[in-house]
């Protein structure tokens, strides 16, 4: 499993509705194996996180990323006068799922 990061910041004016407007995508793929969790900075409402739970592997990323592209290019062409540059854009391997309201095992 992996996770993909996002943050950036909407631009002046632009509220979250109008940017996830632009920002769905105009078309489904069969098995993407993407879930997406958006989040607004409660100290600063033009700040956007973006976490996608991918249930992949990192040898897979390539594969999936071109049958997705054209889609996210379109997508990115939609967005670019929404919201800056990326402050954070990476992608992560899940090490530990922990559940604190559980026995931690180590």
């Amino acid at each position: 499993m992996l996770i993909g990061a996002m943050v950036r910041r909407l631009n002046d004016g632009v509220d979250y509705p109008t940017f996830r407007d632009a920002w769905l995508p105009d078309e489904r793929f069969a098995g993407d194996p993407r879930r997406v969790l958006s989040a607004i900075d409660l100290a600063d409402p033009q700040q956007l996180l973006t976490v996608a739970l991918v249930d992949a592997t990192p040898e897979q990323v390539p594969e999936w990323l071109d049958r997705i592209g054209a889609s996210e290019r379109r997508r990115a062409e939609r967005i670019k006068g929404l919201v800056g540059p990326w402050q954070l854009n990476s992608t992560y391997r899940i090490v530990a799922d922990d559940d604190f309201a559980l026995p931690i095992t180590r």
